[in-house]
């Protein structure tokens, strides 16, 4: 009877551990969520730290994490003690507890549609020459996150038009540049709302590397169609050539690792298809006078995006930077994803999205000469859908959905 009462209470203090700390991990993502910036994780776990000092067990770090469907997720772990249950054997007992919290998003609804992700450094959105950044969409925002004083820099006759402006830093702009409408006078930082979106795996290569043949290159007049594949070493192109990337088999995902895709000129079409980068020196280097028509899939793990890079493949870290220049014409429906890059358009290129919505999300970008990037969003005319990342939060209401 003794020993039963006494594992009753180890039991019970045990449960009571559990509780605890679930009614601290459940405050925690909340007020990661209502944080909803860049320090999100540091606000979770100063919270969880607070509310979580229980006696008679050792517990983990908690673990945060932002899901790919927007979703706040954070998870923890106790060990406690046993007093009564030792003289059966059973030292001590593991209790975990899990929480994800999800905000709304706003009314009316607002979308990220260009988003520089670095939190620190000097001209994360530089603009000069004749470059010019025109945003003309009721609901889309340009965020920058740096907080460096001269986080946006404008020079020459450098102009930026958009429906809303919010940077965290400062903005340098010279006489003759332009910006409209003035930044917002109250910015936070945004976290990188992919940085753990559930990544495709990988095969093996279809061509380069390990297959057998060559990595694939394409030259001259010549017309093609493209099957979903690995292309390892990258996609090179040269000269007047005409790709149609195929959609009807792996949903339409082009994976291209360890190297960029390349052309010099050419028309490239694809319904339906996202091309995910990974590995050493992946990226994108465009450089001729191009059309490029992408369409990203409506459905599937990789619904609603163009271009995905995996900054930290398995085989090496991405290339520093992705280059537009000298483009006829870009029209990407869907978001074009390449976070820890410096994305440059430069020359006489116009990264121009005349599709219903697109979004350009980077670390870093730079628009220079007579490059531009123009960005018509009417969200009514797609049926991609936006991922849910993009959406803006702020002030939305918060509940556990778990």
């Amino acid at each position: 009877m003794v020993a039963l009462v006494g594992a009753a209470v180890d039991y019970s203090r045990a449960n009571n551990v559990r509780a605890q700390m679930q009614g601290a991990l459940d405050a925690a993502v909340l007020a990661g969520a209502r944080n909803d910036t860049a320090s999100w994780i540091q606000t979770a776990q100063n919270t969880f730290t607070a509310l979580f000092q229980p006696n008679g067990s050792s517990g983990t770090a908690p673990s945060f994490v932002l899901n790919g469907d927007g979703s706040f997720t954070g998870a923890a772990s106790a060990v406690v003690t046993m007093d009564f249950l030792g003289s059966f054997g059973i030292s001590a007992i593991n209790v975990k507890a899990t929480a994800t919290a999800m905000v709304a998003p706003t009314s009316p609804q607002s979308e990220y549609c260009l988003l520089a992700l670095n939190l620190t450094a000097a001209q994360s959105m530089k603009v000069a020459g004749n470059g010019d950044i025109t945003i003309t969409a009721p609901s889309c925002v340009m965020q920058v996150n740096s907080n460096s004083d001269n986080a946006v820099v404008l020079d020459d006759h450098a102009a930026v038009n958009t429906h809303d402006n919010c940077f965290v830093g400062g903005v340098q702009k010279s006489q003759n540049a332009t910006l409209s409408p003035a930044p917002d006078a109250v910015c936070k930082t945004l976290p990188d709302p992919f940085a753990n979106y559930l990544k495709p795996s990988v095969p093996p290569c279809t061509f380069g590397g390990d297959s057998g043949q060559p990595s694939y290159s394409l030259s001259g007049n010549k017309t093609v169609t493209l099957s979903p594949g690995v292309y390892c070493g990258g996609m090179n192109f040269n000269g007047n050539v005409n790709v149609t990337f195929d959609n009807s088999t792996n949903n339409g995902l082009f994976i291209v690792k360890d190297g960029a895709i390349t052309e010099t000129g050419g028309t490239f079409t694809g319904n339906g298809v996202t091309f995910f980068f990974t590995g050493k020196d992946a990226g994108v280097q465009m450089s001729g006078q191009a059309n490029w028509h992408l369409v990203a899939p409506i459905s599937g793990p990789m619904a609603g995006f163009v271009m995905f890079l995996d900054p930290n493949g398995p085989s090496g870290a991405a290339a520093a930077s992705s280059q537009l220049s000298g483009q006829s014409e870009l029209y990407f429906e869907g978001v074009v994803y390449l976070p820890k890059q410096l994305v440059t358009v430069t020359g006489s290129a116009e990264a121009f999205a005349p599709s219903p919505w697109t979004g350009f999300i980077a670390d870093t970008f730079q628009i220079t000469g007579n490059g531009s990037i123009v960005i018509h969003n009417d969200t009514s005319l797609t049926s991609v859908p936006i991922p849910a990342g993009l959406k803006m939060r702020t002030g939305g209401r918060l509940w556990l959905t778990q």
